[in-house]
């Protein structure tokens, strides 16, 4: 069982920080909507099992409150995914963004200030529910309390949090989506000798959407992007943290979220 208190690089796309030799037990994934959490989490259960997945740290898209305390038996795993394949994927599928934002067109829709409400599609959340309508004030920067700028500056609020959680968790993972998908097997291997949870063997796939067993999964095929669009979505992305889950971001940049 791993010892070193030190970050570590099982493959191009996957970092770890593993302290301690005492077991791990679960595994709290965290990521942001449209980044490969809920494949990543089948894949984990069918493969580690259901207990080793858990969500008592929290939700996975949302940031983690102070008040949160990772006990020493669980890694965090943070996914994320390329980012111009990312907010294309968040243009076409915005999950409980604000009406408004659902009718634009892909170059507005990056240029919106971001802010999210409680709808229907939040399990749990129905017609008569008291908060339905309600912003979701947690999804606001929780250090200014204001909406984000944009898409891009949440999700880079969101990968400089969760990729800084090694300040309050024993053992950390960080993921590259194009990382899991192109050798899943190999992936769920590297963290099953990082915990010591044992995996299947074979790998158990996961090739439908989401890993739901629904329907197979097809890669969605965009239209190339305007050299203006691309340069946006750059100018809001922090290099720093991006290449922690191994994605390259040119410089220099203009201004990334605070």
């Amino acid at each position: 069982m791993p010892t070193l208190d030190r970050w570590t690089l099982p493959r191009p796309g996957l970092t770890m920080l593993r302290r301690g030799s005492e077991p791990v037990r679960r595994i709290q994934v965290y990521g942001q909507r449209c980044s490969g959490t809920n494949v990543l989490i089948r894949a984990i259960e069918a493969n580690m099992g259901c207990d080793a997945f858990t969500e008592t740290c929290g939700f996975k898209h949302w940031f983690v409150p102070e008040q949160v305390l990772f006990p020493r038996d669980v890694m965090v795993l943070v996914v994320a995914r390329d980012p111009v394949d990312w907010v294309r994927s968040l243009h076409r599928q915005p999950w409980h963004a604000h009406p408004d934002l659902k009718t634009l067109g892909f170059s507005d829709f990056i240029r919106a200030e971001w802010h999210s409400y409680w709808d229907t599609e939040f399990w749990g959340v129905e017609h008569d529910h008291p908060v339905l309508g309600r912003e979701m004030l947690h999804e606001r920067c929780p250090a200014t309390g204001r909406r984000f700028a944009n898409a891009l500056a949440k999700r880079t609020a969101k990968l400089r949090h969760w990729s800084g959680l090694h300040d309050r968790a024993h053992h950390v993972a960080l993921l590259g989506h194009d990382a899991f998908c192109a050798d899943p097997a190999g992936v769920i291997a590297d963290l099953s000798a990082a915990t010591g949870l044992a995996h299947a063997q074979p790998y158990v796939p996961q090739d439908s959407y989401k890993g739901q067993g629904h329907r197979p999964f097809t890669p969605t095929v965009y239209p190339p992007l305007s050299a203006a669009d691309l340069d946006h979505i750059h100018a809001w992305l922090d290099p720093e943290v991006e290449a922690r889950f191994g994605f390259a971001i040119p410089e220099p940049q203009a201004v990334a979220a605070e």
